[in-house]
């Protein structure tokens, strides 16, 4: 199925390479040289967005954009997966990735999957990949409160990304208290809440030397 953006104005599909809506006119796609591009597949609440961006900006220190546009969810719908496809969506939000961005990240409300044998992933990436997805989904079933989402989804995104800079995985038996500790075969909401929300000195230093200006 072809990949398209929809306009949040008047509810048209358009092609990725559309700024501006094809029937509307309004803008759909904002400059992002420099920035995070945060996208959405499928509708996400405002507020939660519009936290994630502050905060993600303030880790890394470089400007982020929510982009107006919405990801069609038709190419990675899976109903009998009860879930997204991780891997279409990642490829979706790559797909939006433009010259000179720091990296696009796809946010969603549903559940993203690997497959039809997997219940749920907080979020997904490839090592260097310019690219990353975080799903609120598996981070609200317990009903927190909006600070505990909000931290929990800014945790799994800032990971996330730390892997689109080329960090990898600290163990838990290394006892680094950094974000960028994980095990997909234990990660469950306790474990993100007990987590640290910044990257230890040696992953920040890496993200530092990646987000260089190169002249």
């Amino acid at each position: 199925m072809k990949d398209t953006n929809t306009c949040p104005h008047c509810r048209q599909r358009n092609p990725l390479e559309n700024s501006q809506c094809s029937y509307c006119a309004q803008r759909i796609i904002l400059p992002s040289r420099g920035t995070v591009a945060i996208w959405r597949l499928g509708p996400v609440r405002e507020g939660l967005l519009g936290i994630l961006a502050r905060t993600v900006s303030d880790a890394l220190h470089v400007p982020c954009v929510i982009q107006p546009a919405l990801i069609d969810e038709r190419p990675s719908l899976r109903p009998t997966w009860k879930g997204i496809s991780a891997n279409v969506f990642l490829r979706q939000t790559h797909a939006r990735s433009k010259k000179g961005e720091v990296a696009s990240l796809g946010v969603t409300e549903k559940n993203i999957v690997p497959s039809a044998s997997y219940n749920f992933l907080f979020g997904y990436a490839y090592l260097g990949l310019p690219a990353a997805t975080a799903s609120i989904h598996p981070l609200s079933q317990d009903n927190p409160s909006e600070h505990v989402l909000a931290e929990r989804l800014l945790k799994i995104a800032l990971h996330e990304l730390g892997h689109s800079l080329g960090l990898d995985h600290h163990d838990y038996e290394e006892e680094i208290d950094c974000l960028m500790v994980g095990d997909a075969d234990i990660d469950c909401t306790e474990t993100i809440d007990q987590g640290n929300i910044r990257f230890c000195p040696a992953c920040l230093s890496e993200v530092r030397r990646k987000l260089q200006p190169r002249h």
